[in-house]
């Protein structure tokens, strides 16, 4: 099946979770990388060409730099899907664990966020490329606490967290939303997986135990909103 809108090559700039990341395999490795990711899926049932370029732990700001060289260098797509959000939004640990009054800044500064995830629009419409923006994937907050605080303080990372490890779903949903705002405001086309994988029946059987990468189903579930929503995309160019 081939997509009307005339989109033939897609290339795509995110991390793990589009490079297909799967955590608690049992293999001894900190990731798995599946061969089923969600877009290999879509792109075998809509008969594209996909061009992943997505890295683990990738920030907005560092896959700006990716995206930006190959733009430079030319890049062969009609179509390009921009993810980020859920590294910008993290800390790091270590230091929270070891110093839970002292400030901590996330990841990426959540103006800065924006502003590189517009700088990607805006430089993928300067060559003629439409972008499209997925939103964050949502996070099962219990077990993304118990992740992130399973070789450190815990009871010190809950301090920093106000007492309640909802902070964490809240920081996330905060960025989603404030990116959702930003695609609104400069018309950028998404894909709001977020709410396609809440509206799932049972989204813990999606995810793996980290509470934040898909798992082998959850990515068959992802595959089939962008089989859904990928031939709705408005060609812009």
């Amino acid at each position: 099946m081939m997509m009307e809108n005339g989109i033939r090559h897609i290339a795509v700039y995110g991390d793990s979770i589009l490079k297909g990341a799967i955590t608690g395999t049992g293999s001894g490795n900190l990731f798995d990388i599946t061969e089923n990711d969600s877009l290999l899926l879509a792109s075998r049932a809509l008969d594209f060409e996909l061009t992943n370029r997505s890295v683990f732990g990738s920030t907005a700001v560092k896959t700006c730099r990716r995206l930006m060289r190959d733009l430079n260098n030319g890049i062969n797509a009609e179509l390009v899907i921009i993810e980020s959000g859920g590294n910008d939004c993290d800390y790091d640990w270590a230091p929270v664990s070891a110093t839970p009054d002292a400030p901590h800044a996330m990841r990426t500064d959540i103006g800065v966020f924006l502003r590189t995830m517009s700088e990607m629009a805006a430089e993928c419409r300067m060559r003629r490329i439409t972008p499209l923006v997925m939103t964050l994937p949502p996070l099962i907050t219990e077990r993304w606490f118990r992740h992130i605080s399973r070789e450190l303080n815990q009871a010190h990372i809950l301090r920093f967290l106000g007492g309640d490890y909802a902070t964490l779903y809240r920081n996330h949903a905060r960025y989603n939303m404030r990116l959702e705002e930003l695609c609104r405001r400069e018309q950028i086309q998404t894909v709001d997986m977020r709410q396609a994988m809440l509206d799932a029946p049972d989204l813990p059987s999606l995810m793996c135990a980290d509470g934040i990468h898909p798992n082998e189903a959850g990515y068959r579930s992802m595959a089939d909103v962008w089989i859904r929503e990928l031939p709705k995309v408005r060609r812009e160019f």
